[in-house]
């Protein structure tokens, strides 16, 4: 069984539909609630419908996608020693705050092999590129950090599998579209800033990343003053984060 971090967004449903429909395998999905975070029945939703999706496109293989198993970012406990390595890879470039308080959460889970969906041209991807080896899990190729990364904060990763990270999304897409499943990547969800209607905002920082990842399509052109806004308020937290982790 495959434990897959999913989301609701784009990468992490490609590699759930991935499993389920092309390579008949199950699913244990985990979601982890960011109180903070303003798309969290959106992204709720979101894999409600795509494991509904999957019924219609293959009757049956819906059963594959167990129950999502819910963690709230809060029950992270503190670990210094893990939050000082996040810390020292923050000062090389930035790296979201998530690789801190993910990796707490599931040291005290238990658990070994999470597939975290990064990918090709991803954040984290340019601290990991080269620090990963191929492993096969059940027949199929992934990836998992080398017994000897080439810095030590880089044991953070040490939890996870990384099965796209050598994929672009629109590699993704172009995957979907083949074997017919690319109307339900559609319905995939990645603002973290939802308008009054549920629209993407076109302005946060995952809206961005989708627009700079080729898939800009599915990205609102905001108004410009608003962009504006968002990106100092965003430059701002930033700032307020590098002093933290300092």
């Amino acid at each position: 069984m495959n434990n897959v971090l999913w989301t609701g967004g784009w990468d992490s449903t490609f590699r759930v539909l991935d499993l389920v429909l092309l390579k008949n395998k199950e699913v244990q999905p985990y979601y982890v609630v960011d109180p903070g975070r303003k798309s969290t029945k959106l992204e709720l939703e979101t894999m409600s419908k795509i494991k509904n999706m999957v019924a219609e496109v293959s009757p049956g293989k819906e059963n594959l996608i167990n129950d999502l198993i819910i963690i709230n970012k809060d029950q992270a406990p503190e670990d210094p020693d893990f939050t000082s390595l996040y810390r020292e890879l923050y000062k090389i470039t930035y790296l979201g705050p998530q690789y801190d308080w993910l990796g707490r959460c599931i040291k005290k889970l238990g658990l070994n092999n999470l597939e975290l969906c990064v990918h090709k041209d991803d954040k984290a991807e340019l601290f990991l590129a080269n620090e990963v080896k191929e492993v096969s899990v059940d027949g199929y190729p992934t990836y998992a950090l080398k017994e000897q990364p080439s810095q030590k904060p880089l044991e953070i990763f040490r939890n996870y599998h990384f099965p796209l990270i050598k994929m672009t999304k629109l590699e993704m897409a172009e995957i979907s579209k083949n074997n017919g499943f690319d109307h339900i990547m559609e319905k995939t969800w990645f603002c973290h800033e939802p308008t009054v209607d549920n629209q993407p905002c076109g302005i946060c920082n995952p809206c961005i990343y989708t627009r700079e990842e080729g898939l800009g399509r599915r990205v609102p052109n905001p108004p410009f003053l608003k962009f504006i806004i968002r990106r100092i308020r965003s430059f701002a937290g930033r700032i307020k984060r590098l002093i933290k982790y300092k």
